[in-house]
């Protein structure tokens, strides 16, 4: 059986968010947001205080809510994110 890879490259697909993060007002607190949000296994693009971009490759990457749940942790509150698919 032949295999195409442009068969298998649609099976998987890039999603983005782009989160904006409350009470994330100083450096140090952009080092703890991106520690957190590696642990859970995202790719973190860019990480500035109020905002982070992040993205997954994984079907079964974080939810919005498991994000939210590790930035409370720290006292960092996820206030919007906007989700981009591709």
């Amino acid at each position: 059986m032949n295999s195409n890879p442009a068969d298998s490259a649609g099976m998987t697909q890039l999603v983005r968010y782009v989160l904006t993060i409350d009470n994330m007002c100083a450096p140090d607190c952009a080092v703890w947001v991106r520690e957190q949000l590696t642990g859970l296994g995202l790719v973190v693009d860019r990480v500035v205080v109020g905002e982070a971009e992040v993205a997954t490759a994984h079907a079964n990457g974080p939810d919005l809510k498991t994000i939210q749940a590790a930035l409370e942790v720290g006292g960092y509150q996820l206030v919007r994110a906007v989700t981009k698919v591709g």
